[in-house]
Parts: structure tokens; C-alpha cells; sequence
């Protein structure tokens, strides 16, 4: 009976309206278009994509960083990009190694003729991404950019790679599905998000002071890379680099950045992708920064516990796990803060979250004996938890100590990035993560370089981690695996060649030679180097090697040398930018 009033009810009111005003032609028609664009928003498929699909073009001058004075031929390639908002400006993303060593970025949409050049804004070399602006109005004109999801896609879902791969020169459309994935979307149903995620979890919640704190009994498997990848059966080929990895709804899910070559171990159509997480934590980075930060890292190495004894030893309860910190490196975050033979049990693994109440929340995940941790999605190493913080972030962390009996205690480690002593970066520790600055210095007709990853490969080829070159001196391969900085601003030096001169005879066999000190005193940096060499008195400068290896010239003659070595071997300065 009452809906039957109400309807009537509503019935009446329609027949009391005064009738609307007829619209004219032209109202009806933009109303009309209107309509059709939400809708084909909604409606937006992998067809709508490849218009927002890029291509770019990019001219390189590859520094020679075993001559560093000089540079290699220019040499140029093609990749793939897609246009993205980024805090309301419009932004284009594209892969790290895409724009490495650029002279010239240019960029071209699908379909269109006339290129524009485009500066790099930022560069990602941990996560192999780069922000690219295109300050040209005309270009953006109904160029829409791609939505990117925030979540992952699952296994076995069908995604497609858009890009422009070498073959041809128009647009490529790969189609496969999710093979292997590190992370998958949580469920989700009618929950808050603060909720969801700890029901996904399946975590034990107290509330205590605004402050709630939840624990998962832990372990997940990550193997290779530190940084999560999702493997696709789609082939990803030369050119769909920096490409767009979108779903059947055309949301972007990754980004192509590799893939697995067909006569390694018989594999085929492997390739993987940037998840969106990696993605949107590069241009999160960005927007906090202006610059790429890192992933953070607490300079910490650790052993399994899988050995019950081993366990007992350390004090540890049936009924906790954990791994044992075997080392601290000296000028890593954790040092003073975390010491050896410490039980790490727990990681804070997604600090930032809040509650509807604006109630802050931490969770804390534990830690397996094999090192893993329990995610909704399966197990990964607990480096995991650490790379989800920005460099300068607090981590907290529960250890098992034993100051007497074992005692459960909570640290607070201000995280930073992860440097190895043989880094990937070349412009030193004072340069912005990423920064490829070749450096030298020559005093003498000796010729010093930092210890970088792309010195060792101009040195001794890419894949010289796997060859082991026998030119490669044992101190090299043994800094390249198990070196740690002494400070924070250490790298180790490089003694690349002897410039033959009367000054140095008896000396130019030398090479490849890793610098330990200059009149006795420790070198840490090249620009240490440089200092000591202009605040130097003495009758001789004496440079001691760690093969024990020395080299002694005269001060007063290698200073009254040094510009008729330069001119010889057509060098333009006796250093560069230190």
C-alpha cells in the first residue's frame, strides 16, 4: 500500500510540473556530444590507447668514462612513451635507459607527422624510469592521458604491449597475459580501505592511543632483482621500451622495460614490465623532491634462521621468527642502531596509512626464519617492506637483543638509498641519485677515475659480471661483490693508465690499479684526492695501491710537466667537474 501511494504521489507531481522549454537544435546537439564523450570515457579501450601512444626519438653522446675527456660517436634509437597528469600538468613517462646520455629528445604521436622536442625532467635509473616535459600547446591537443591503475593485475589476466618496436615504423599491439606476478590486486567489497587492507592481511588489530599496530606472521620469495617486475607471455621487443602495459579497460598497468632473451635456458616470449606501484613511487619521488631519491634501504645483511639451534642460541621463543643481522655496514642508516648478532622479527611495512578519523596507523610485519614476509599476495623478501619508503623516511623495527636475557625492543632506522661501493651512479656521492657525470683527474701523465659500474663496463665490456675478463684485476671483482663504503662519501679510485712521459718511466705497465692512499694518508673520494694533491708540500707525492704496488714522482717536475702531457695526448684539463 505505501509504495503504491508514493508512486501515485509521484505520478501527480509529474502531471503538476509546467512543461519544460523545447531546446533548440544546437543545445541539443552539443548536450548530445557531450554525452558521447563521457560515455567513451567510460568506455575507454586498448583502440582508445594507441592514440595516447608514443614514439620517441633520442640522438645520445655516450661518455667514454675509461677516457673520460672524450666522448663516444653520437649514435641515436627510438622507444616508447605515454602521456600521463601528473598534479594537473601534463607530463610524458618513458624508460630510463631510453634517454640516458641525451643530446636531443624528440616526440612524435600516433598518426601524426611533426615531432617536438622534449626536455628530461627526471630520471629513475634504480627503477629504469624518466618524466619527460613537452612544452608545446600544439602537441597536447586532444592528447588524452592514460589512467594508471593503482592496483595489479592478476595472473592470467590479458594485457596488451603498445609501443613501436624495431620492424616498422607504425604502431605494434602485443597481446598476452600475466605469467608471473610479485603482487596481485586485493579483493575488494563495500570495506573502507584502512579496513580492506587489514582484513586482507588477516591481521591481528589493537587499538591503543590513535595508534594501531598489526602484526602477519611472515615469509615471500623474491629472487633476482630487489625491485618488484611483473613477467607477461607478450613478446617485448627493441622499441616498445618505455611503452604502456594496459589492461582490457585500457588502464595502464606497468611499463615495458625488458625481456628475457629466446636462448637464454630455452626461454621464449618473456618479458616484464614496471608494475604501476614501482611507477607511481618514481613520480610521487618527483613531486616530494624535484628529483629522483631512491628506494630506501637500512645497510643491513642478514642470515636465515631456518636452524632450530641456531635459534635456541640466539634466545629466540618457539614462537618467534626472525633473521639474524650478521653485519651493519659502517656508513649505512642502521649503524649504532642495529648491531650484529641483533634478531630482526618485524619491519613496518605500510606506515602512511590512515583512518577515516584521521587516525594514523602502522603496520608492523614479522618477519620469517628464511628472511620472507606473508603478503595478501604470497611471500617476498623483507627488503620489500624497505623499498616501499622513500630515502629520509623513518622505519620502525623490532629486534631481539641480548643484553643479558633476549630482549624485545623497537627501532626507529631513518632509511636511505641503496648504494653499493661500486655504483651504478658516475657523478660521486655528493651528486643527485642517477647522475652519469663522467670524472677524471691527471697529475703526473696518472690518471684517475672513480670505480663506477659504467667505467667497468666501458673497461671490460657489459656482461663483464658473467666473462670475468682475465684483464680484470682480482681487486676490482673483489670491491665489485664484497666492498663497503667507509664513510659516507667513500668511493674507491681507479688507476686506469700511465700517459708515457719522461716523468713516468718505469711506471707505464701500470693499470686497472684501485688507489688506497697519497703520502699516507687514506683517500676516500676523488675529490679528497684533488684536495690533497693541492695542499701537498712535500718533496714527492707517493701514491700507495692496494696490490702494494707504489708510484713515486717528483712534485716540483710533475707539476712543470703536467700541461705538456695534456697537450700530447690531447687532453683539455687536468680534471673535470669533481
Amino acid at each position: 500500500m505505501t509504495a503504491t501511494r508514493v508512486r501515485g504521489k509521484q505520478s501527480d507531481r509529474k502531471r503538476q510540473r509546467s512543461p519544460r522549454p523545447r531546446q533548440c537544435r544546437a543545445d541539443a546537439e552539443v548536450k548530445t556530444k557531450e554525452v558521447a564523450c563521457s560515455k567513451r570515457k567510460r568506455r575507454w579501450t586498448v583502440n582508445d590507447v594507441h592514440n595516447s601512444v608514443l614514439k620517441v626519438f633520442v640522438w645520445h653522446v655516450q661518455p667514454n668514462y675509461k677516457q673520460p675527456w672524450c666522448s663516444e660517436a653520437q649514435t641515436s634509437s627510438t622507444s616508447s612513451a605515454w602521456p600521463i597528469r601528473l598534479n594537473g600538468a601534463l607530463r610524458v613517462v618513458t624508460n630510463a635507459h631510453s634517454v640516458e646520455h641525451a643530446a636531443l629528445v624528440q616526440v612524435k604521436r600516433h598518426r601524426h607527422e611533426q615531432k617536438y622536442v622534449a626536455q628530461v625532467l627526471c630520471i629513475g635509473t634504480d627503477c629504469d624510469l624518466a618524466l619527460l616535459e613537452v612544452p608545446h600547446a600544439d602537441f597536447w591537443k586532444g592528447l588524452e592521458p592514460l589512467e594508471i591503475l593503482p592496483g595489479l593485475p592478476k595472473l592470467q589476466d590479458s594485457v596488451s604491449v603498445v609501443g613501436y618496436p624495431t620492424g616498422g615504423e607504425s604502431l605494434s599491439v602485443t597481446q598476452g597475459v600475466v605469467s608471473r606476478i610479485d603482487l596481485v590486486e586485493c579483493p575488494t567489497h563495500q570495506a573502507q580501505p584502512w579496513q580492506l587492507l587489514l582484513l586482507t592481511l588477516g591481521c591481528t588489530v589493537t587499538i591503543s592511543n590513535l595508534f594501531i599496530s598489526a602484526i602477519v606472521p611472515a615469509t615471500y620469495a623474491q629472487t633476482g632483482v630487489t625491485l618488484l617486475a611483473v613477467q607477461i607471455d607478450a613478446a617485448i621487443n627493441s622499441g616498445n621500451s618505455g611503452g604502456p602495459v594496459v589492461d582490457q579497460k585500457g588502464n595502464c598497468v606497468g611499463v615495458a622495460f625488458q625481456n628475457l632473451d629466446g636462448d637464454e635456458e630455452s626461454a621464449e616470449n618473456i618479458g616484464y614490465i614496471i608494475p604501476t606501484e614501482i611507477v607511481q613511487h618514481f613520480l610521487e619521488d618527483f613531486l616530494k623532491n624535484g628529483h629522483f631519491t631512491g628506494f630506501g634501504s637500512a645497510g643491513i645483511h642478514t642470515q636465515a634462521l631456518e636452524s632450530p639451534v641456531l635459534r635456541e642460541a640466539l634466545g629466540m621463543a618457539k614462537n618467534q621468527s626472525g633473521i639474524r643481522v650478521k653485519a651493519v655496514e659502517t656508513a649505512g642508516p642502521a649503524n649504532g642502531i642495529i648491531l650484529p648478532d641483533d634478531v630482526l622479527l618485524a619491519v613496518d611495512g605500510f606506515k602512511g596509512v590512515r583512518l577515516p578519523a584521521s587516525v594514523f596507523i602502522i603496520i608492523i610485519i614479522q618477519i620469517g626464519n628464511d628472511g620472507e614476509v606473508a603478503m595478501p599476495w604470497g611471500r617476498v623478501a623483507f627488503n620489500y617492506l624497505l623499498n616501499r619508503h622513500y630515502p629520509g623516511e623513518h622505519c620502525e623495527m623490532q629486534v631481539l637483543r641480548r643484553e643479558g636475557s633476549p630482549k624485545k625492543i623497537t627501532l626507529q632506522v631513518c632509511l636511505e638509498r641503496n648504494r653499493d661501493l661500486v655504483c651504478a651512479d658516475a657523478g660521486g656521492p655528493d651528486a643527485t641519485a642517477g647522475s652519469m657525470l663522467p670524472r677524471f683527474l691527471v697529475t703526473g701523465g696518472l690518471v684517475f677515475v672513480p670505480l663506477t659500474m659504467p667505467f667497468m663496463e666501458a673497461a671490460f665490456g657489459e656482461n663483464f659480471a658473467e666473462k670475468r675478463p682475465a684483464e680484470m684485476p682480482a681487486e676490482l671483482l673483489h670491491l665489485l661483490e664484497n666492498g663497503h663504503r667507509r664513510c659516507a662519501d667513500h668511493e674507491p679510485l681507479i688507476l686506469t693508465q700511465v700517459l708515457a712521459s719522461e716523468l713516468t718511466v718505469g711506471y707505464s705497465e701500470l693499470e686497472y690499479e684501485v688507489l688506497e692512499s697519497f703520502n699516507g694518508i687514506q683517500v676516500r673520494n676523488l675529490r679528497h684526492l684533488a684536495e690533497l694533491l693541492d695542499g701537498s708540500k712535500d718533496t714527492y707525492l707517493r701514491f700507495g695501491f692496494v696490490s702494494k704496488e707504489i708510484v713515486v714522482l717528483d712534485r716540483l717536475k710533475a707539476t712543470q710537466a703536467l700541461a705538456s702531457i695534456l697537450a700530447q695526448n690531447m687532453i683539455p684539463a687536468a680534471r673535470s667537474q669533481l
